[in-house]
């Protein structure tokens, strides 16, 4: 791993190959339990800033660009959902994690739990936060024009499909990767994670809130389908509560981790 600087808590990032192509993550704190934390579509490892403090007071928190965003590779496409478990298993290897806590947010989220069904012996649990397992046409339809936009306009198009013409986001990354994992979220309309979730025997944190343009019920159907879940539900809040809400998140989570730690290695 080659380390070098950057502005996210002051916790320097590396470079950590995973097959054929390197992901920029970064680490702080000392595990078990281990908490390796998977950002929303678009996103980075930073969005995290505000929550990878009080985790790493609790374990150690692992981070990373997902493939595509950031400074990540992006390998040749397509993309299955697969692959991108396939990405968070070679990290563990990597690291020498033998499971970990998947704290997952919204594309995230679907990545945690694909991961689960694939390794489950490699899961000591899930945290998911205002994710979904299944989607509507309607929402395949608009992953697909993201996706699309992203091919033919680069960033720019990206940029302007998910937030609107006048947006002056930015977002970082490789556009056709970017467009490759946007496709597979696309897939939770033809192939849903719903009716494999009952499968799952780690057990599973799943915040939402009540503000979240997704809708609590995404979350809601995720939690009656997991055979140990507990749902809680933030009032006020919207999609983003790791960066919003962080204070909330650990108050969330520390009774359900009290719980679960005779379970986590």
């Amino acid at each position: 791993m080659h380390l070098r600087s950057n502005g996210s808590r002051g916790a320097p990032t590396s470079r950590l190959a995973v097959g054929d192509h390197s992901l920029r993550i970064a680490s702080s704190g000392t595990g078990p339990p281990d908490f390796l934390c998977l950002h929303g579509l678009v996103d980075q490892l930073e969005i995290w800033d505000r929550l990878v403090g009080p985790l790493s007071e609790r374990g150690r928190a692992i981070r990373l660009d997902l493939r595509g965003h950031g400074e990540s590779d992006a390998p040749p496409g397509p993309y299955r959902r697969e692959d991108l478990a396939r990405d968070v298993v070679a990290l563990l290897d990597a690291l020498e994690i033998s499971r970990a806590i998947l704290v997952g947010h919204s594309m995230g989220g679907v990545i945690a739990m694909t991961t689960a069904l694939a390794y489950p012996d490699r899961v000591a649990g899930l945290v998911l936060i205002g994710t979904a397992s299944q989607c509507s046409e309607k929402v395949a339809d608009w992953y697909e024009r993201i996706a699309r936009a992203g091919e033919t306009d680069g960033t720019a198009g990206l940029v302007r499909a998910i937030y609107g013409e006048r947006s002056d986001k930015r977002i970082a990354g490789d556009a056709r990767g970017i467009a490759h994992v946007t496709r597979t979220l696309q897939s939770l309309y033809r192939d849903p994670l719903t009716p494999k979730l009952a499968t799952l025997g780690c057990p599973a944190l799943v915040l939402v809130g009540e503000k979240d343009p997704m809708g609590p019920k995404a979350s809601g159907i995720i939690a009656e389908q997991l055979p140990d879940a507990t749902l809680r539900e933030i009032p006020n809040r919207g999609h983003w509560l790791h960066v919003e809400a962080a204070d909330l998140v650990i108050e969330a989570l520390d009774p359900w981790l009290a719980q679960q730690r005779p379970e986590v290695p």
